[in-house]
């Protein structure tokens, strides 16, 4: 799958002839970078195994860990799932399209590959135009994880995209930079009570808005219990990783975890250990005089630049990045469950 000539379309520029190039390649098997509201996908067509395969091959990724199907139209679904709850439609009706994913039990038709071996699919219904015009074009509902090597920081740019896939895949759409920065809300919407896998987008907030009562799956904030199945993407122990180590720094209040911080980054200084604060726009001064990569005003201003600052640490060779943890209410939880991730659940 290496050394072969990936092709770079600008769908400001090119648009007409990047999207028919990219709909002939999922048609004939092959895989698609593209961009999403999210984050930029690797895709395929859904309903071809061997196609789907190389998704998995592409990235290193482990086969139980499923994959989210796209779609463009509700029919699509059918395609897809044996048949939607009420409360399951409500919910659809109301934050599709957007981030929100449904996993719903799958139809015999959908291969295991996609479904990492479940009985369930997850679907969800992009906003992003490109991503809706390519599942059109191509006439196949896509399978598409994150465009990235398995592990490493989501893209969010087709930069990134190139950075893991140039010279191994076909096609690269570039639609500019993503708008949320963080995978869409995986919600299993099989029982009368909707259950959060993934946060996202879609927040805990928005969803109990919408159907009276929701669920956190203990999955989002702690590692998955010894032999228990990853129901949805992003539930694996270690992900969105970079380089670099990362801790994350929870203290009893304000001050005690800016101490946290302060006493672990002079300390790996000591070391040598070239090291970077995430945090805040509005604390960066609480760590005078060290390296900081502020990321917003606020969680949802932080998940959108997290990815990218992931991976510009390592651009910049560093060796330790201290996350300052944030409130888990509306994208906090989504911004903590992508960084705990990414630290392997150590903390400071």
């Amino acid at each position: 799958m290496n050394n072969m000539d990936t092709e770079i379309f600008d769908l400001f520029t090119q648009y007409e002839e990047g999207m028919d190039r990219a709909a002939e390649v999922i048609r004939q098997g092959g895989l698609v970078g593209f961009p999403t509201e999210t984050v930029y996908g690797l895709g395929a067509d859904a309903m071809n195994e061997e196609a789907v395969r190389s998704i998995y091959i592409a990235k290193g990724r482990p086969s139980n860990n499923p994959l989210i199907v796209h779609i463009c139209d509700m029919s699509q679904l059918d395609i897809l799932v044996k048949d939607v709850p009420k409360r399951a439609l409500e919910l659809m009706e109301r934050f599709w399209p957007g981030p929100f994913t449904a996993v719903l039990d799958k139809r015999p038709e959908v291969n295991g590959t996609v479904s990492g071996g479940l009985n369930t699919v997850a679907v969800r219904m992009p906003s992003n135009r490109y991503a809706s015009e390519l599942i059109r074009r191509s006439g196949r509902v896509i399978a598409a994880p994150s465009g990235n090597l398995s592990g490493k920081p989501s893209p969010t740019t087709a930069k990134h995209m190139k950075d893991d896939f140039m010279g191994k895949i076909p096609v690269i759409l570039d639609g500019g930079r993503a708008d949320v920065g963080v995978e869409s809300t995986v919600c299993d919407l099989r029982g009368d009570v909707p259950v959060i896998l993934r946060p996202g987008g879609i927040t805990a907030e928005m969803i109990r808005s919408a159907a009276g009562s929701v669920e956190i799956s203990g999955g989002v904030l702690k590692k998955l219990s010894e032999g228990e199945k990853a129901l949805s993407p992003g539930m694996l122990y270690r992900h969105y990783s970079p380089k670099a180590e990362v801790y994350v720094a929870q203290g009893a209040d304000e001050a005690d975890t800016v101490k946290r911080i302060n006493d672990a980054y002079d300390g790996y200084e000591r070391q040598g250990r070239p090291c970077v604060i995430f945090c805040l726009d509005g604390n960066a001064g609480l760590y005078r005089g060290r390296n900081t990569y502020p990321l917003g005003k606020d969680a949802g201003q932080m998940a959108s630049n997290l990815f990218d600052a992931l991976r510009k640490a390592d651009e910049d060779s560093m060796s330790v990045v201290l996350f300052e943890a944030v409130s888990l209410d509306g994208m906090g939880l989504a911004v903590m469950n992508r960084i705990i991730r990414a630290a392997g659940f150590k903390t400071i």
